[in-house]
């Protein structure tokens, strides 16, 4: 793979920054970014594939220029979501490649994996920094050995999703851009969700995980699977209306109507029991000693003592 082909697949690479370095930013390049980021608002994962040398650098120039736009929007619901669609986009671009190639992306961010016998280790620092936040990656579920810790490929291959995720989401501010940033800019937020989602939050009005859960919803921040999975079968338990909950959901940043739909239809015909406080502490949701043992058990309590008030 050369070095233009490489930076197409990966434009968040010094090979794409080296790729366009003589390039100038136009009208198409920023219609290609604006492309970019619609696809991911839409959660569309759509890989262009350039043939001719100039289609190529505008491909990776259209990934600069959707940072441009974000840039100067400051939007964390846009940024978090085309973080989100990009770095799956390299996810499924990671699954086909052969291991030197997996390297070289890997070490952009630094993360040097080696061999103990059939084993694949990376170093705990590079671990804790990019491995997803999720029970399976917690530390007292992994093998360590002298300051590595054992990880599968399909792991490192996440890891490196969640590097990526990470970079993307970091963005500069861009104060006064071109005018066709700004129109590009206006254009964006003119497609965005329109919801009639409100989400109000009363104090107390559920527990202290769940609060704190639901102003990462409002934020449009991505919550982890089982995050989501806590919320939905609680919000459930409680007796939300699947269309209601639907209208929560609808704020993560990687959000599909038909998967959320099917996925807490499903989860109420099952009858999912909500987890216990140990549980939602496992997962690293827990923020407060409420000694209640379940968070259905803090809802009841609440319930009551809003009762002998009302009397």
């Amino acid at each position: 793979m050369d070095g233009l082909d490489f930076a197409v697949k990966y434009p968040f690479t010094a090979e794409a920054r080296q790729a366009i370095v003589n390039l100038d930013l136009n009208e198409r390049i920023v219609e290609l970014g604006v492309d970019r980021l619609l696809q991911a608002i839409k959660s569309q994962n759509i890989s262009r594939i350039p043939v001719h040398e100039s289609d190529k650098k505008e491909e990776v120039a259209s990934f600069a220029a959707a940072r441009m736009i974000l840039g100067h929007l400051r939007n964390s619901y846009v940024t978090n979501t085309f973080a989100v669609n990009e770095s799956k986009i390299v996810r499924s671009k990671l699954d086909r490649e052969d291991e030197h190639t997996i390297d070289m992306v890997a070490m952009r961010f630094g993360i040097k994996t080696n061999k103990d016998g059939n084993t694949i280790i990376v170093d705990l620092p590079t671990y804790i920094k990019y491995s997803p936040r999720s029970p399976h990656y917690r530390l007292i579920n992994r093998r360590i050995k002298a300051g590595n810790v054992e990880i599968t490929p399909a792991e490192k291959k996440r890891m490196i999703e969640e590097a990526v995720k990470k970079h993307i989401e970091i963005i500069p501010l861009v104060k006064d851009p071109p005018d066709i940033i700004k129109k590009a800019a206006e254009r964006i937020i003119e497609e965005l969700p329109k919801t009639q989602t409100q989400i109000t939050v009363t104090p107390g009005d559920y527990p202290p995980c769940i609060d704190r859960l639901l102003e990462s919803v409002k934020k449009h921040e991505n919550l982890p699977h089982h995050a989501r999975w806590y919320f939905a079968t609680y919000f459930l338990a409680i007796h939300m209306g699947e269309d209601e909950l639907v209208m929560l959901f609808s704020n993560l940043p990687d959000y599909s109507e038909k998967i959320t739909r099917y996925q807490i239809s499903h989860a109420k015909k099952k009858g999912y029991s909500v987890p216990s406080c140990a549980t939602v502490t496992g997962y690293g949701l827990c923020c407060a000693d409420c000694r209640v043992g379940t968070p259905i058990r803090w809802h009841e309590l609440n319930e009551q003592s809003k009762s002998r008030l009302k009397k």
